[in-house]
């Protein structure tokens, strides 16, 4: 009557089925499934550096071709970079006449020394000439000295004999001195090639160009002008010679933030010389006010020992008066 209902086995297993967490473990112990995710993983992974290496690509190339589009460009002028150009074309004009008057005059000069050089070298050539013809008419053999060639003169023995003395002394110093010779050779070489580089550099003085103002004015604005222009447009010669020119005479110029980066852009050469000869002036103005200082300071001690020096003086002077008026009483 009272009987347990115990269920079997299968009914369990029917019944009761596993948890959805153990099905899904189980499942994903499958090999072949694994495998599968993982190659998922690796080309999705690969995907991405790819698509990561193209977007890079892609922004460098952009990149370059925006610096070539810009290099191609010109620059536009600001009205403060315009203003001090202006500003400082009269004082470049100024300071262009001067230096061409100071080329002008050390040309004049140079040309004036060499013509005296000249005139001295022909007349110490022709005192030269006559004396060779008085020496060679003073030894020219007459008749009765030709006479006697045939005879010895004991005088000629010995004077060969002196000769293959002399001789026999040269071969021993030229074997001597073989090595010596060699050594000099060598440390000479370098120099030897230096001087052959010299001499292809002419020393002759050229007569400078001078030009007008308005030419001054016309190279000055051009030379600015041109490093507006394209970062791929070369500057020509003169106008690199104007912009020396004008960094020699108005480095100021090149102060302007602008007009610094044109040059920077154009020709970096130039700017580091620019920046050169600003750091030798910031150096030269450094020295001035150093040496101004050290007078100022050799003028304050000077001054303090001739002070010292008259009071000493003044001391002495009036012990003296004293001891002359101590005399006098005593007389």
């Amino acid at each position: 009557m009272f009987n347990v209902l115990t269920p079997k086995p299968d009914d369990v297993l029917a019944s009761d089925p596993l948890p959805k967490s153990v099905a899904n473990s189980r499942s994903w112990r499958s090999p072949s499934l694994l495998a599968a995710t993982l190659t998922g993983i690796l080309l999705l992974t690969g995907c991405q550096d790819q698509s990561d290496s193209a977007a890079e690509d892609n922004a460098a190339s952009q990149t370059s071709e925006q610096q070539r589009l810009d290099a191609n460009k010109s620059a536009p002028q600001s009205d403060s970079a315009a203003a001090r150009i202006e500003q400082f074309q009269p004082l470049y004009v100024t300071q262009m006449q001067s230096l061409q008057r100071r080329l002008q005059a050390e040309y004049e000069s140079l040309q004036a020394a060499d013509a005296s050089d000249s005139d001295t070298i022909s007349l110490l050539n022709g005192t030269t000439e006559s004396a060779d013809k008085a020496s060679a008419n003073s030894t020219t053999p007459n008749a009765g000295t030709m006479g006697n060639v045939g005879s010895k003169d004991p005088t000629a023995i010995n004077e060969q004999k002196n000769d293959t003395i002399i001789n026999d002394l040269n071969g021993t110093n030229t074997a001597a001195t073989t090595d010596t010779d060699v050594e000099i050779n060598t440390s000479t070489e370098v120099g030897e090639r230096d001087l052959e580089v010299l001499k292809r550099i002419s020393l002759e003085p050229r007569e400078p160009e001078i030009l007008s103002e308005a030419q001054m004015i016309e190279r000055y604005q051009q030379a600015l002008q041109a490093l507006y222009q394209p970062a791929t447009t070369v500057l020509s010669a003169q106008e690199i010679d104007t912009l020396l020119n004008i960094a020699t005479l108005v480095p100021q110029l090149f102060e302007d933030a602008e007009i610094a980066e044109r040059v920077s852009v154009k020709s970096p050469a130039l700017a580091r010389l620019i920046i050169q000869h600003q750091v030798w002036q910031q150096i030269e103005a450094q020295q001035v006010l150093d040496m101004q200082q050290m007078k100022v300071a050799q003028q304050q001690e000077f001054e303090t020992l001739m002070t010292k020096f008259n009071d000493t003086i003044k001391g002495y002077d009036e012990q003296i008066a004293k001891y002359e008026q101590t005399l006098k009483e005593f007389q």
